[in-house]
């Protein structure tokens, strides 16, 4: 059974900070900003031209409901 990923909140994804398909993946939280350390498994969401979007554990809880 497939199940679809859903924000819990609004998000206006041109406002987020998008990762280029040919760049090496930000340390930074596309949502907050926060850095993201090397030992947490970050939400990453990709376009369909291959640009990505990170999110911080944080942002996992209070955007996606996650955790």
């Amino acid at each position: 059974m497939a199940t679809s990923l859903k924000p819990k909140v609004a998000i206006n994804w041109d406002k987020l900070t998008w990762g280029r398909p040919d760049s090496p993946p930000s340390v930074l939280c596309s949502y907050c900003s926060a850095v993201i350390p090397d030992d947490d498994v970050p939400l990453i969401l990709w376009d369909d031209k291959g640009a990505s979007v990170r999110f911080c554990k944080k942002c996992m809880k209070d955007v996606w409901g996650m955790g």
